[in-house]
């Protein structure tokens, strides 16, 4: 074995930590506003098998299409009829007509988008699917930004086989994938702001509620240092991970198409 598939292994496994981790925190999170420690243990546990279960995906190529066909219309038109149902009527309701939007999503899924190739439509039409989905992950997850950094590492496989075809071009495979990891720094900093700005108008009750999951008293500067100083970290770090992740994919779809050919 070289140094080189040494090293990309390593890459490799990096980037197959980071689901089961993140989503994990996110499980023990949401199982701690039950205040109940077995559901806060449980929900961690399902986000580490969803976690795996997403590496299973980005690391299979063909799933990974696959995901990348059928998911982005259902699940766009599940949430918009859901949330906009969701104001008129109850939970119930709103649920079924959710359903009933996903469902009109594939179809119009299997019409519209399937006759094309992914990986080959135009980029402002990629930057409004990447939008909403970062503004759908924010609302999912309480308007907490930390967890659109998952969509960046989605971004940086898709981007990786995007530029497949012109693997012989360095210049233009690593101008994309740059473009395309500041673009995701970008909206993640744009969705940054906002959290921050409807956080501070309740600054108070947000203590408060930090203070209840963290055991950690925080003074309003304290707390504004915090946010502001993680707030750029966060687009910081979107921007290496999105360009990792990237360039570790394109390396490994690479090492995958030469040894097929040997």
């Amino acid at each position: 074995m070289s140094s080189i598939n040494r090293l990309l292994k390593i890459k490799l496994l990096f980037l197959a930590l980071l689901f089961p981790l993140f989503l994990s925190v996110a499980g023990f999170m949401v199982g701690m506003f039950t205040k109940n420690i077995p559901f806060a243990i449980l929900f961690s546990i399902s986000g580490v098998a969803i976690g795996i279960l997403l590496n299973i995906i980005g690391y299979s190529r063909k799933l990974f299409t696959l995901a990348l066909f059928y998911t982005p219309v259902p699940l766009a038109l599940f949430m918009l009829s859901w949330w906009i149902a969701d104001l008129f009527t109850g939970s119930n309701v709103s649920l079924l007509i959710g359903l009933l939007g996903f469902f009109v999503g594939i179809w119009l899924n299997y019409e519209l988008v399937l006759p094309y190739q992914f990986y080959k439509i135009k980029k402002r039409i990629l930057a409004v699917i990447y939008i909403f989905f970062s503004i759908s992950c924010l609302g999912f997850f309480m308007g907490i930004p930390v967890f659109n950094i998952l969509l960046g590492i989605l971004a940086g496989n898709y981007l990786s086989i995007r530029v497949m075809d012109n693997y012989n071009r360095q210049s233009y495979v690593t101008k994309n994938l740059r473009q395309g990891s500041l673009f995701t720094a970008l909206v993640l900093l744009l969705l940054i702001v906002y959290s921050l700005l409807v956080a501070f108008s309740d600054i108070d009750h947000l203590i408060q509620l930090a203070e209840q999951m963290l055991r950690f008293s925080f003074t309003h500067s304290q707390f504004y240092f915090i946010a502001i100083t993680g707030g750029i970290a966060l687009v910081i770090l979107q921007y290496f991970i999105t360009l990792i992740t990237a360039k570790t994919m394109f390396e490994y779809w690479m090492s995958k198409k030469k040894a097929s050919r040997e």
